[in-house]
């Protein structure tokens, strides 16, 4: 099952502490009947008896080719059986990438419903601990041992044991006894459809399910926030979903909620009214500015942004220069608010959980008595917009992109002071209501997945095969290619076009008007542009509208490839894009030759984690696939016709995370400043997480984290 071809996608790598994990590795293992090559499961598909739900797995591969299923069901040895699978692999069903998790979930099912008691009593001895696949070489399936003994990777097949473990114990478990086949074209063996598969006769829940595996009196998921499952999106008849999404976002307003009972106008305009039994006081009666210096240099270094707080850098995408010695830079301690001086108005700021070193430009606060605030709250409501505007207004400097909030000026501001324990109700009902909003945008984020893989399919396969799928071919050589039309030519890229450097921009050449500067944040949609009115810059480095460029640092799927300038005006390239000088390509053919690179290099990425790079002689280097002139534009047009339908469901879907994101803000500005009563209001106890999650992603998604490094490196020239 070795694959690596998604290890990158998505940024869905995974940390996981052996001491507080199941993890498996050999079948011989406590927890080695959780692999696909475990022993002691036969099951049986069309009255066929296989071995292991490895060799099943295989066979899905090759519907079209029954000798090969036989081949791979005969053999007794499931390692054996997936070797005798790697000769076909080229092969495989034609949307293989797309289907494969799919038929992988489907497979794990069908193990527990042929093997019920033996299968679900081991799933459900692993608890909630998360369950990793030990890997020496796949951080796809599974998870690879890193230098501090953690395990690293995707973890794909982990994730969906504790996916089928959770719905065991759960009112779908009744629902597992019957597994219906997969809605994906070609769903055969040997030729014949893969019908219902039903549990051994005389099955029963599994021994150890009983109320301790259970959660009492947690309630089903809420009819207002819907748990779509992963790999659950119906298929048509084409073997591509069907966009099937709502009318409106499902998080609807909270119904049960009042105001207080009696108000007071505050003593700030930002606040408007607050109750009237809560404090209001400025902020140099909560804080008081620390100036710890470190000695040694040795604490973890932390990261302050404006989308997840005050975080470990070690948990951040952050790949800018690290300094030789971190002595003297300021210590934060937990429950310390960190301010990142310059970026404040944009709320770079949070309070640290962690003991860290910042850098000395930032301003550290400790609280003077810890009885005043939550650590909890008082991160919820520094980070509101209302206290965003109040952070803009307090700055000072000579334009709006250098502002800086200096000790004096925030410690000014007036914060209000609820009860202690009215803060301490208004942090329980908020985290319940952010784990049932990071479950909806979870859900939401895989589908996007979902129908981007559906549309890089289709791309892949017409920019490398054509229209005519009946067409004669020639080999190639190349891997992402193997085969395309025998009246195609297959070239470099460097003899395509000419990749130019962008230019590299200081901070200091940021300006508040004059000509654009493209970020990759402004390639995918985003309005924060900067500027430059620098002189002497080469006219043919400015990209106008329509052009083509290509990001060769960046997140996979997100802020690396190929992009299209699309609006309406010139502007500069930043040196972490190259612009494409000349081609003599249809220019929507070349781009979208382009997709198929950018996957094809995003697959094969190595080195940090989360980021993917190539070089200009590496990226010139790559060979790909050349059609004729007079079938380029046919080409482009039949991509743009079987992708229209799924970019606009993934347009849906993205304004649908960002009206969960507005919906979220403004939920929380409305506890935190006392506009909303949760002090009577029932909390449910959040359903647990199927994926164990640093949720800064959550943000993340929501608001893009492209300006950390940005931020990290703006006082490095200070």
């Amino acid at each position: 099952m070795t694959s690596t071809s998604e290890a990158s996608r998505n940024n869905q790598f995974r940390t996981y502490d052996r001491e507080t994990s199941v993890v498996f590795l050999k079948t011989k293992e406590r927890f080695g009947g959780l692999s696909n090559m475990a022993g002691g499961f036969p099951l049986r598909v069309n009255g066929v008896r296989i071995r292991t739900s490895e060799a099943l797995y295989q066979a899905c591969r090759f519907p079209h080719m029954p000798d090969v299923q036989r081949t791979i069901i005969d053999e007794r040895s499931p390692m054996t059986a997936k070797m005798r699978s790697k000769p076909f692999r080229k092969d495989s069903r034609p949307d293989w990438d797309a289907v494969r998790v799919k038929i992988m979930r489907w497979s794990l099912r069908v193990k527990l419903a042929q093997n019920w008691r033996e299968f679900g009593r081991l799933l459900l001895s692993t608890g909630v601990r998360p369950i990793v696949e030990q890997s020496r070489k796949d951080d796809f399936w599974g998870a690879k041992v890193v230098e501090d003994g953690t395990l690293v990777g995707m973890n794909v097949l982990g994730r969906l044991l504790m996916e089928l473990r959770e719905q065991l114990k759960g009112d779908e478990a009744e629902s597992l006894h019957q597994i219906e086949p997969l809605p994906i074209p070609e769903f055969l063996l040997f030729r014949q459809p893969i019908e219902v598969i039903c549990a051994a006769e005389g099955s029963r829940r599994p021994v150890g399910l009983d109320a301790r595996h259970e959660r009492p009196g947690a309630p089903p998921p809420p009819r207002d926030l819907p748990q779509p499952s992963l790999f659950d999106q119906p298929m048509n008849g084409r073997g591509q979903m069907e966009i099937q999404t709502d009318n409106a976002v499902e998080v609807k307003t909270e119904q049960s909620l009042t105001a207080y009972s009696s108000y007071r106008p505050a003593r700030v305009h930002w606040i408007g009214d607050i109750p009237t039994h809560w404090r209001e006081k400025r902020g140099k009666y909560f804080f008081r500015e620390v100036d710890e210096r470190s000695v040694t240099g040795e604490e973890e270094l932390l990261s302050v942004s404006h989308t997840t707080g005050v975080t470990p850098r070690s948990q951040k995408n952050v790949t800018m220069f690290k300094a030789e010695s971190y002595v003297g830079h300021k210590v934060a301690r937990p429950n310390d608010v960190v301010i990142n001086t310059m970026w404040a108005w944009m709320s770079a700021l949070g309070v640290s959980k962690n003991v860290g070193l910042v850098s000395p430009a930032y301003g550290v606060y400790r609280p003077h008595n810890e009885q005043d605030f939550l650590p909890e709250y008082i991160n919820y409501l520094l980070r509101t917009p209302m206290l965003k505007w109040e952070y803009i207004c307090r700055s000072t400097g000579i334009r709006a992109s250098r502002l800086r909030l200096y000790p004096d000026k925030f410690l000014e501001i007036t914060f209000p002071c609820p009860p202690i324990t009215e803060q301490e109700r208004m942090v329980e009902f908020l985290r319940a209501k952010e784990a049932r909003i990071r479950r909806l945008i979870r859900n939401k984020r895989r589908l996007i997945g979902l129908l981007t893989e559906q549309k890089q399919a289709v791309i892949n396969q017409l920019i490398t095969r054509g229209l005519n799928p009946n067409a004669l071919t020639k080999p190639t050589g190349v891997d992402w290619m193997p085969k395309i039309p025998a009246h195609w030519n297959t070239k470099r890229l460097k003899y395509l076009t000419k990749f130019l450097n962008g230019i590299a921009f200081k901070p200091s050449d940021w300006k508040d008007s004059g000509v654009p500067i493209i970020r990759i944040e402004n390639l995918n949609g985003g309005e924060n542009f900067n500027y430059t009115d620098r002189t002497g810059l080469p006219e043919r480095m400015l990209i106008q509208p329509g052009e083509l460029v290509f990001a060769w640092s960046g997140n996979p799927g997100t802020s690396f490839g190929s992009f299209e300038w699309t609006r309406d005006f010139p502007a500069y390239l930043n040196q972490h894009i190259f612009k494409l000088d000349g081609y003599d390509l249809h220019r929507k053919y070349f781009f979208y030759l382009l997709r198929a690179v950018t996957k094809h290099v995003e697959d094969n990425a190595h080195g940090i984690i989360g980021m993917v790079h190539i070089t200009k002689p590496a990226l010139g280097a790559l060979f790909v696939p050349v059609a004729p002139p007079e079938e380029q534009a046919a080409i482009a047009d039949k991509i743009e016709q079987d992708t229209t339908e799924l970019n606009q469901a993934i347009e849906k879907i993205s304004s649908e995370i960002r009206l969960i994101g507005e919906y979220r803000e403004r939920l929380i500005a409305d506890v935190v400043t006392g506009k909303l009563d949760v002090r009577h209001v029932e909390i449910a106890a959040p359903a647990d997480e199927l994926i164990d999650d640093e949720d800064d992603a959550l943000v993340e998604e929501l608001e893009g984290d492209d300006d950390v490094e940005a931020m990290e490196g703006a006082d490095a020239d200070e």
